[in-house]
């Protein structure tokens, strides 16, 4: 059973290297968003650029949220500013799935529409339980 007296089940430096290492990820997530038209991808359209600037609002939130970490890692933020990212990664979400920027079959096309509603239903999911968590760990941390 783990011990609930922890502030954070990882040493602090695993946690800053985890958010090193995701802000680096989100940048090279952002750079091939950004250049994935001018690789003339056969089946992305170029409405994808209506996207664009949800899918870099999300990247931006993320690579700064995991930059004040760094700074501040108590619990009760991290699960209130995870619930934001995820706030942010469903509005990316949203709007690709309503611009819907790939040149697919029919039957495929219905499946990856499919999955990207339960994606948005996941998330919402998501932002809901990182909120209870932050609510949570707040009272807990603070003694209230």
């Amino acid at each position: 059973m783990p011990n609930r007296n922890h502030k954070h089940n990882a040493p602090p430096e695993a946690r800053k290297f985890g958010y090193v290492v995701t802000i680096l990820v989100n940048l090279a997530l952002f750079y091939i968003a950004n250049n994935l038209l001018g690789w003339e991808l056969p089946w992305l359209k170029t409405t994808f650029v209506q996207c664009l600037w949800a899918i870099n609002l999300s990247f931006a939130v993320t690579i700064f949220t995991n930059f004040v970490f760094l700074f501040f890692d108590r619990r009760w933020f991290r699960s209130f500013m995870e619930g934001i990212c995820n706030v942010f990664s469903f509005i990316s979400g949203y709007i690709f799935w309503r611009v819907f920027p790939l040149e697919l079959s029919p039957a495929i096309a219905r499946w990856v529409n499919l999955g990207l509603i339960l994606i948005l239903v996941f998330t919402l999911i998501s932002i809901l339980a990182s909120m209870a968590r932050a609510v949570r760990y707040y009272r807990r941390d603070e003694g209230i």
